[in-house]
């Protein structure tokens, strides 16, 4: 959820009790007053009534017969009380029904009698009057607070649209581009600080990937070249007569370390490139036929392990990949199956949709599996390995959002490494 509709929903959350609260204290306040102001009318009234008796024997009552308002009696010398209010329901002859009363009773001495005088006033009108009010000022409070959360609203995302313009140039940074992104400052003095202290973020890993990539490309150029030499020279002392036996040995096995060492540095510069995103050109790449052409290089290779060859293929299988990746990707893969499967046994390779798996029949690892994908772990057997190429494997796959899977079955001594691709290809197909 984003900040401005959590900002939203906590003003409702909170907007909530307030009105309830406030709708309940604003019914309390004017039902208050408008008692208030009736019992004010009743002690007129009821004064009103004094003066009457104390000018006549009885008050004028015409006109206020349906409630008997007001109404006086007669009663015995001796029995006083106060001024009392209370509420009461009395039949209203002309509503024809209970309706709410508000009395004030009091006796009083006028001329040698004493009096028992009540005054009355109907509370239904008033009662609506304020249920009226009531609901006409939740009514407008709740208006009120629509109206402020709709300007909240538009006011924040105003507020907020230099964050979220950041946001996308940040989406859409890279690395590889020749000049560093500039993102875009603001008239907010935070959002403009924000902006400036990417600016300088951006500046300086421009400037370190470009140190990186100097590094990884000289790297490369440099070390490629002594090998090289060191290999041609071998070669040439080879040729040379006369070389004793053990000459000979020692100058294959120098060269079957420098074999394994231009392959090391191969492998090492490319998870160097892949991990400083010096591979971001992606095109589309038809994997059955990558996979078809890698099958038939490695077929030879194949036979001159002594396995049989098995591949099912899916047609016009695609992926968003840079061709050197994806290469690497499957060959290594299928040369991991025919390096390390059992001669005389059965290799297979699936390509589907959403998958694609080899599957070779060897001996169980000697390390735990889960060091299977790291850097440098190999079989001890197989000293010529550099145990990098699944380490490789996997970090191609991370990048395209694949999943690699290993798998084990210890009765067939079968191992099955599986490449799951993204769910958007899946869709796509």
């Amino acid at each position: 959820m984003s900040l401005l509709r959590k900002t939203l929903l906590y003003l409702v959350l909170a907007a909530i009790p307030v009105a309830i609260g406030g709708g309940w204290l604003f019914h309390t306040l004017i039902s208050r007053v408008v008692r208030y102001e009736i019992d004010e009318q009743l002690t007129s009234d009821l004064a009103f009534v004094e003066e009457q008796l104390r000018l006549a024997d009885r008050p004028n009552t015409e006109g206020q017969h349906l409630l008997d308002n007001p109404h006086v009696e007669e009663i015995p010398p001796g029995r006083s009380m106060k001024p009392v209010f209370s509420d009461t329901l009395e039949y209203d002859r002309r509503e024809k029904q209970q309706v709410p009363v508000r009395r004030l009773m009091a006796t009083m001495q006028v001329g040698g009698h004493n009096y028992l005088v009540v005054v009355k006033q109907a509370m239904g009108e008033f009662f609506e009057i304020t249920q009226l009010l009531s609901v006409g000022i939740i009514i407008g409070f709740l208006g009120l607070l629509a109206l402020l959360l709709v300007l909240n609203s538009w006011v924040s995302s105003r507020l907020w649209r230099p964050f979220y313009q950041l946001i996308d140039q940040l989406r859409l940074y890279r690395l590889d581009v020749r000049t560093p992104t500039t993102f875009s400052t603001s008239t907010i003095t935070e959002f403009s600080q924000l902006g400036l202290a990417l600016n300088d973020m951006s500046r300086t890993l421009h400037q370190q990937y470009i140190a990186q990539k100097e590094f990884t490309d000289h790297a490369a150029h440099e070390m490629q070249t002594p090998l090289a030499i060191a290999t041609t020279q071998l070669d040439q002392l080879l040729a040379t007569e006369p070389l004793t036996q053990e000459q000979v040995q020692a100058m294959e096995g120098a060269q079957a370390s420098i074999r394994r060492l231009t392959h090391l540095n191969k492998s090492l510069l490319l998870l160097t490139k892949i991990e400083n995103n010096q591979f971001a050109d992606q095109q589309p790449i038809n994997l059955s036929q990558l996979v078809n052409k890698l099958r038939h290089s490695f077929e030879s290779y194949a036979q001159h392990r002594q396995l049989s060859w098995d591949a099912q293929v899916a047609p016009d299988i695609s992926q968003a990949m840079h061709p050197n990746l994806a290469e690497v990707l499957f060959s290594n893969l299928m040369k991991n199956a025919i390096t390390h499967g059992l001669p005389n046994t059965h290799t297979q390779m699936v390509l589907t949709n959403t998958y694609f798996k080899t599957v070779n029949v060897g001996l169980p690892l000697p390390f735990p599996s889960e060091q299977l994908f790291e850097r440098f772990v190999k079989n001890p057997s197989r000293p010529e390995s550099t145990g990098l190429g699944l380490a490789l494997v996997r970090q191609i796959a991370e990048r395209y959002g694949m999943r690699v899977d290993y798998a084990y079955d210890a009765s067939a001594q079968l191992h099955a490494f599986t490449v799951h691709f993204p769910d958007d290809l899946q869709s796509a197909l």
